[in-house]
Order: structure tokens, then sequence, then C-alpha cells
């Protein structure tokens, strides 16, 4: 019976057993995550946790994406594709490498998470560098 119970628990309420280097901790009924970016990704319904001195590299982008904080973002952008930048507020300090493998550089749409267009010159190899200041992104 008790097994049926805690698949039951399983569930409902998803895994709660967290471990640290292999060491089960006690059961809490919240997460703080200290030194981590943090941010909420309702598009695809998730939050998403990043460790910085590490980088993210995305599969490769063909349609509409969502960047993360540091993330270095692949774009085959044959067809028009457009990167949504995270929001600023919750990204300080991070950055967004965007680098386009194929197609067109031109065919690259930025927006801020808050649906602002970020103005594009031309850049240089199709590579395009980000850095938030926790109130925008800045083209580098």
């Amino acid at each position: 019976m008790s097994r049926v119970l805690n698949w039951i628990d399983t569930l409902f309420f998803g895994v709660r057993r967290i471990f640290a280097a292999g060491v089960e901790l006690p059961e809490r009924p919240a997460l703080n995550f200290v030194g981590a970016v943090v941010t909420d990704n309702p598009a695809e319904n998730r939050t998403d946790v990043f460790i910085p001195g590490t980088w993210l590299i995305s599969p490769v982008v063909m349609t509409s994406y969502t960047a993360r904080p540091w993330e270095f973002v692949r774009v085959n952008a044959h067809d028009p594709v457009t990167i949504r930048l995270p929001p600023a507020a919750s990204s300080a300090g991070s950055e967004v490498v965007i680098r386009e493998i194929a197609g067109e550089e031109e065919a690259i749409e930025l927006f801020t998470s808050t649906g602002q267009q970020i103005a594009r010159n031309g850049y240089p190899n199709g590579t395009i560098r980000l850095l938030c200041d926790g109130a925008t992104w800045i083209v580098l």
C-alpha cells in the first residue's frame, strides 16, 4: 500500500527529492537558488535556472526562440527567425551571443521580453553579442 501512495504522491506533487553530491537533503516546501540566475519562462511553461560560469548552447534555431541568460544561440535563418531576449530585470550581468551559422543574417529579428525590437546595423560574421545591465540589453 505504501508504494501505491508514494506513486500517487509523486504523480500529483512531482519529484521532491533533492540531492547534494549524492546525499539526500531534507524535504522543504521551497527552494532558494543562491548565486544562480533564475528566470520565469512562461512561453515554455518552465523556470530556467542557470549557474554563472558556464554557457548554454542552443539547438540550431530555425523559427521563433526565447534565449536564456548566458546562452550561445545558433541560428539557421534561411527563413526569418525571431529571437526574444530574457527579461532584463532578472538578467543583470548576463550575456547572450547569437551566431548565424547558415542563411542570411538580415533574417534575424531581436526583441526584448517586452516586445521592443532591437535595432540592427549589420554585424561582422553574423555574430550578435548582447550584454544586460539590468534595465536593457545592449548590443556590443
